[in-house]
């Protein structure tokens, strides 16, 4: 590095994308560059106790409380995918405008954008600043090698498998270009070209960074040339509180952590199925319940306690199973603590991230449907069997060694000579 940088970073209150998102800013911060952050006004306190910069949005993200829920995905009709339409497609517009004017009044060497924020991408193309795309998950676009994300599917090699990634994958850019008129007609109002696919907008970025470890992830390969992993971050949600005491020092059952989206996924009954399947095993049982969850109440049997939420580095350490809606953030943290898994994903990237845990073995993935007896079944399997707590501690190996590495930094700081 020759000079200290200026990034705009451009997020939204997704749940899951802030702490990685905010923690690839602390780091830049402390390697002395400058980073502000254009987000919205719920995230203010999380963005300056990373040390950066806030800048809220005036348009569209403008939420004060984070629990108002925008994508609205855990009702979505079939062949539509609203987190694209809410988030990505509809405020593009406004979004770049937003942009631009911030770029115009502080010099900026890059523009990083969480993959939900393509506006920011366009107006970066549109003053030729260095644009990266931060995934905050394991891949989800299709290429050689692997099919489409969101289906909870593995790659296959096999003759039949690599016709059904053929033809989920034409699927899959069907149904996403459905928003691709929509997208073009923003580029348009902007002087920008038109897109012959959405996907384009990653694939054109300077940069596309992937936060996950490599290892656990089923990549495409060859690799796209601006595609990189450079590893998960394992910190803390910045809203979480400060640790207590939940149990006596002589309280020696083994831990259980309950550990379900921090947004709305309309998650109160899978969390009472979990409840019911925790009461009648011999164990301590923690739920935090997130923002989304926090005003709900529930009735809890004497060996499960509930928190608005607790953080990960206290309670991890003491655990010895984790349940949860599969997360990337939740299981990468679990997995680098070498904790074994029960997941009930509810939607997004969740399937596919419960689909590897369970590929590993180091965890069972179940419907979210699952009944109480099911989950109490599942959960008993992966405090007994030994082979889903080595296979998770194998993945904490490869999982620490990538978030230790800094090579998000470096690739952003080599970018602006590229």
């Amino acid at each position: 590095m020759s000079k200290p940088l200026s990034f705009l970073f451009v997020t939204w209150e997704g749940g899951g994308n802030v702490p990685p998102v905010l923690g690839l800013a602390a780091r830049l911060i402390k390697r002395g560059h400058r980073v502000r952050v254009l987000t919205e006004p719920c995230l203010e306190n999380a963005v300056l106790a990373a040390g950066a910069e806030f800048v809220t949005f005036q348009q569209y993200f403008t939420r004060t409380d984070p629990t108002i829920d925008l994508i609205q995905d855990w009702n979505a009709k079939p062949l539509t995918i609203p987190s694209v339409d809410n988030i990505l497609i509809r405020p593009a517009y406004d979004v770049a405008l937003e942009v631009l004017r911030n770029l115009k009044q502080n010099p900026t060497d890059i523009v990083v954008a969480d993959f939900m924020m393509p506006g920011a991408l366009l107006a970066a193309e549109l003053l030729d600043i260095k644009r990266v795309a931060l995934f905050h998950m394991p891949e989800y676009l299709p290429g050689p090698g692997r099919p489409p994300g969101g289906m909870g599917l593995l790659p296959s090699n096999t003759t039949l498998g690599r016709i059904r990634d053929r033809v989920l994958t034409a699927i899959f850019q069907r149904v996403l270009n459905q928003y691709l008129p929509s997208m073009n007609d923003t580029r348009k109002r902007l002087g920008l070209t038109a897109l012959d696919s959405l996907t384009d907008l990653f694939h054109q970025a300077d940069l596309r960074l992937i936060q996950t470890a490599k290892a656990f992830d089923a990549p495409i390969t060859p690799a796209p040339a601006n595609l990189h992993y450079v590893g998960p971050v394992l910190d803390d949600p910045a809203w979480l509180g400060e640790p207590e005491a939940l149990w006596s020092d002589s309280d020696q059952r083994p831990l259980v952590v309950v550990s379900l989206s921090t947004t709305f996924q309309n998650q109160k009954h899978v969390l009472g199925n979990i409840i019911k399947a925790a009461s009648i095993l011999e164990i301590r049982c923690l739920v935090t319940l997130g923002p989304a969850m926090s005003e709900q109440s529930f009735d809890l049997p004497e060996n499960v306690i509930s928190r608005a939420g607790v953080p990960h580095s206290q309670v991890f350490p003491l655990a010895s199973a984790v349940i949860t809606h599969a997360g990337h953030g939740t299981v990468m943290r679990a997995l680098s603590y070498g904790l074994p898994l029960v997941c009930l994903p509810m939607g997004r990237d969740q399937l596919d991230n419960a689909t590897l845990v369970a590929h590993h073995g180091a965890g069972i993935k179940l419907s979210n449907k699952a009944r109480p007896d099911a989950i109490r079944q599942a959960l008993q399997r992966v405090l007994d069997e030994a082979n889903f707590k080595h296979a998770a501690q194998r993945l904490q190996k490869q999982i620490l060694a990538e978030a230790q590495q800094s090579s998000a930094e470096h690739l952003l700081e080599n970018s602006i000579q590229a």
